[in-house]
């Protein structure tokens, strides 16, 4: 039937999962057209989530295991995600978040590549002559139905997966842009009952650099987890 969807047929999920998968480990350890020394390549997992439009009941995976409203959720409760006082929460912001959640990952990458020029030292109509920003991203409603965006974000040399960026160009850098570039991406949404609306990312930006190796460090994950989050992620639902 084509649904990539688990929920809606497992059978063709599977299928669309397993070529996510190897398209995702292609282009982080090359494969499929795609040269080998990309492993080399910096390359960075990236995930941006939602602002909040008011507390929502959830599980606490540290401290004490009881919800704001006093009870303790177990996994599938159907109230997990919805709003802890459904007369406050900014439904209609919500709504206009995931309306505009693709509009504001692209001004994110228009900040990411501003920020890598003014590493590089370059204008950014010349970045493309110095580095070249490769990505892959996958779009996931968190629980409380909010959209936020896991992507794999590669640096490669001006001609693309060929060649090497420049040696100032590493994986800490890469990291470091991104999250300065999810804290400054902000659009402008429409006026509604007198309010102005903007929307930008929330608080929570995570960044692990990947490696190529088992070894993994607080920021780090190797290449097969990321192509197998990417992976799950792209027929969740």
């Amino acid at each position: 039937c084509g649904n990539r969807r688990t929920t809606r047929c497992p059978s063709c999920a599977e299928l669309y999962r397993q070529d996510t998968y190897h398209l995702i480990a292609a282009g982080l350890r090359g494969g499929k057209n795609i040269p080998d020394q990309v492993a080399t390549h910096p390359r960075v997992f990236a995930t941006l989530t939602a602002p909040s439009f008011g507390p929502v009941h959830g599980r606490r995976l540290n401290g004490s295991a009881r919800c704001r409203c006093g009870r303790t959720h177990t996994k599938g409760d159907p109230l997990l995600g919805t709003p802890l006082d459904p007369e406050r929460y900014d439904y209609t912001g919500a709504v206009l978040w995931n309306a505009h959640a693709p509009a504001l990952w692209a001004r994110f990458m228009l900040h990411l590549r501003r920020t890598i020029a003014a590493a590089a030292g370059v204008p950014q109509r010349l970045l493309s002559k110095v580095v070249r920003v490769s990505y892959a991203k996958v779009a996931e409603y968190q629980q409380r139905g909010l959209i936020h965006f896991h992507a794999v974000i590669r640096l490669d040399g001006p001609a693309g997966s060929y060649t090497p960026p420049s040696t100032w160009a590493t994986p800490e850098l890469l990291a470091d842009a991104i999250r300065l570039a999810a804290t400054r991406a902000r659009i402008d949404g429409p006026e509604i009952n007198g309010r102005a609306r903007s929307f930008a990312f929330g608080k929570q930006i995570d960044t692990r650099i990947i490696r190529s190796t088992a070894f993994q460090a607080g920021n780090t994950i190797t290449e097969g987890k990321v192509a197998g989050y990417v992976a799950k992620y792209a027929t969740k639902g």
